[in-house]
């Protein structure tokens, strides 16, 4: 007798957990912490809000969730903190991070301010605009106490004397280190490769991988080998006694600081990732990199007024270094054809020459040829088209208003005066 066919049912799948070592949900913060009694192991604490729990594994949108494993590479010298516990208030937080920086590093309040609010970025490098850059310029080894004292306070802190990128490709993804990097001799391309990382929203690319490295850095560096980005302090030689910060002792701090940080970090997560802090115009160039800084320090006004002052002076140089820009310099060029009388078109070697005499007028060589003016020119957006003696730009009213938009944009240096000198100023005067 035939059996009857069986229904058919499709093969049971097992789904693994997911190792992580960490995530931000809709309503929840995950973090991995130090197992309580495995030293080598990683435990998960959730926050919901209201209160922290520590568990071996979470479940989230039907999914499981595990620590992620301490492997090789970076990660091994990584650390990671305990289980959360509360801090009171952020000031009495950012008080006890300054009194600490204060008793065990000779330096000046504004440093240390500028210290404390690293180590408070470095708890969000994954929602803040850029993460945080610091070079710590000055004797070697006022830098590397320096590095030893932020490794208690920064988020996943790693300390680390030689770099490559072929131990920054071990990072697993998503990880945000702290990495406190005591090498003044960086190779140049994982110099560039570390500056180029700080913006979360791009990746980088290395052959086939994406590298993830997009958490705070602290590089103890050479004044000559750092470029515009970042926060620059300069360390003073030591004076006098200081006290000797112990393996012990390093051990202690660590285990009190880092569960408030994480306290903090879960309770202003959103508010952070939110902030929008108030930038001057001054300071527009350096924008997301600003709001990087003090988007976590929330109204710590102490904290902010050393932050503001340092990229208002950064400010300052980027408008400096704009009167010698080209693109700059060009766009103030076109400018003044615009506000000469009875002109209605400028030639491109014209162009050049006005460009010269004003880059020679402030000390710079002046040696720009008429095609790398018209190169120039394009790069502005500013159309020109070829006659019988060369390419010539037509001043049109509509021209002249896109001139007019592109010296603005560049902030060239006769617009900024704010003196109106034709109908198209007048609309824009620059307060």
């Amino acid at each position: 007798m035939r059996r009857a066919a069986q229904p058919f049912r499709p093969p049971q799948i097992s789904i693994l957990p997911q190792p992580t070592f960490g995530a931000v949900y809709s309503h929840s913060i995950a973090e991995a912490v130090k197992h309580p009694d495995h030293e080598h192991e990683l435990s998960l604490e959730t926050w919901d809000g209201r209160k922290a729990k520590v568990s071996n594994s979470i479940r989230h949108d039907d999914r499981d969730f595990v620590p992620g494993r301490i492997g090789s590479g970076i990660v091994r010298a990584i650390r990671f903190p305990p289980p959360s516990k509360p801090f009171g208030s952020p000031a009495k937080l950012i008080a006890s991070m300054r009194d600490f920086l204060l008793h065990y590093a000779q330096l000046t309040p504004e440093t240390a301010a500028l210290l404390v609010v690293f180590a408070l970025a470095s708890w969000f490098a994954d929602c803040i605009p850029v993460a945080p850059v610091l070079f710590l310029l000055g004797p070697e080894g006022e830098a590397r106490r320096v590095l030893q004292l932020l490794a208690t306070l920064c988020r996943r802190p790693a300390l680390l004397s030689d770099l490559d990128l072929t131990a920054i490709r071990s990072l697993p993804e998503e990880m945000n280190v702290t990495l406190l990097i005591n090498q003044r001799d960086l190779p140049k391309n994982v110099r560039k490769f570390l500056l180029a990382s700080a913006d979360r929203h791009f990746h980088v690319a290395q052959g086939h991988n994406c590298l993830h490295t997009c958490g705070a850095k602290a590089i103890s560096s050479r004044a000559d080998s750092t470029n515009a980005a970042g926060v620059r302090v300069v360390l003073s030689p030591t004076t006098g006694q200081i006290p000797v910060l112990s393996d012990a002792e390093q051990k202690r701090v660590f285990d009190e600081f880092q569960p408030q940080l994480l306290r903090y970090r879960e309770l202003y997560w959103w508010k952070v990732r939110n902030s929008q802090p108030d930038v001057a115009p001054s300071m527009a160039a350096l924008r997301d990199e600003v709001c990087g800084w003090l988007a976590p320090l929330l109204d710590s006004s102490d904290l902010q007024k050393p932050v503001l002052e340092y990229f208002s002076q950064r400010g300052r140089g980027v408008v400096e270094d704009r009167l010698t820009d080209e693109l700059c310099v060009a766009a103030e060029a076109a400018l003044f054809f615009c506000h000469r009388e009875n002109t209605h078109a400028f030639f491109v070697r014209e162009l050049a020459d006005r460009i010269n005499q004003l880059l020679q007028g402030r000390h710079e060589l002046g040696d720009l040829t008429d095609k790398k003016a018209g190169m120039l020119l394009r790069e502005l957006g500013i159309p020109s088209h070829r006659v019988v003696k060369g390419f010539k730009v037509s001043l049109s009213s509509a021209i002249r208003e896109q001139i007019h938009a592109v010296a603005r944009a560049y902030r060239a240096a006769s617009i900024m005066e704010g003196v109106v000198r034709c109908g198209h100023c007048q609309p824009h005067r620059v307060r």
